[in-house]
Formats: structure tokens, C-alpha cells, sequence
């Protein structure tokens, strides 16, 4: 049971992520967003770590051991994402096109895996 909890703050955490990147699109027109957007900036990067966390514990509780899955790769998906923002520097301005890109990817494995847990 408790493996559902974390599951569902994994989902909360994955889509709060993913929504800074349309919301700074939509909302950059809008002079009071700004302040907003800013600081949804500044934890996305504590929010990226705790959806690693919290998608490790997830798939642990959920399977007892780590194994080949959906959400495995979908933990590696996230993984990958933050291995690019730790490559920043030496990726220079390609790291933002490949985190987002991966970030779409990531997106719609994560629909894979809610509705076709067992695929793999």
C-alpha cells in the first residue's frame, strides 16, 4: 500500500516538473508570472531529485527487488534528465534542447507505464 503513496507523489513531482516548461511559455507575457516562474525554477532542480528518490522507493516497494519494467525505464528516463542538467557546462546550450526533448519522451512513458505497467 504504502508503494502507492509514493507512487502518487512521483506523478504530483513528474508533472509539476514538466509543467514549468509550457507555463514559462504561456505565462512570460504576464508581468506578476514572472516572480512565480522564477521561483518554480529554483525548485525544479530540488523537485527533479526528490521524483528520483521518490520513483527509486516507488519501484522497490511495488516490486520487493529491481528488475526490468516500464517504471525502470521510465526511472531512467529521469535519471537521464539529470544527468543532463549535471552536464550543463560542458553541453553548453545543447543540454536545455536534449532535457526537453527527453523530458516529452519521459511524458509519455510515463503513460505507457500507468496504463501498461506490465508491457515489459
Amino acid at each position: 500500500m504504502s508503494y502507492k503513496i509514493f507512487a502518487w507523489i512521483s506523478v504530483a513531482l513528474l508533472f509539476y516538473n514538466f509543467s514549468l516548461f509550457p507555463l514559462r511559455r504561456i505565462l512570460k507575457r504576464f508581468e506578476r508570472a514572472r516572480s512565480f516562474l522564477k521561483i518554480g525554477s529554483r525548485i525544479h532542480r530540488f523537485s527533479g531529485f526528490a521524483l528520483l528518490v521518490t520513483g527509486a522507493i516507488h519501484g522497490y516497494l511495488a516490486l520487493g527487488r529491481i528488475q526490468l519494467h516500464t517504471g525502470t525505464l521510465l526511472w531512467l528516463g529521469v535519471v537521464l534528465l539529470s544527468i543532463y542538467y549535471l552536464l550543463r557546462r560542458p553541453l553548453k546550450k545543447h543540454w536545455l534542447v536534449l532535457h526537453r526533448f527527453t523530458d516529452f519522451i519521459v511524458i509519455a512513458w510515463f503513460f505507457v507505464h500507468f496504463f501498461f505497467p506490465w508491457l515489459i
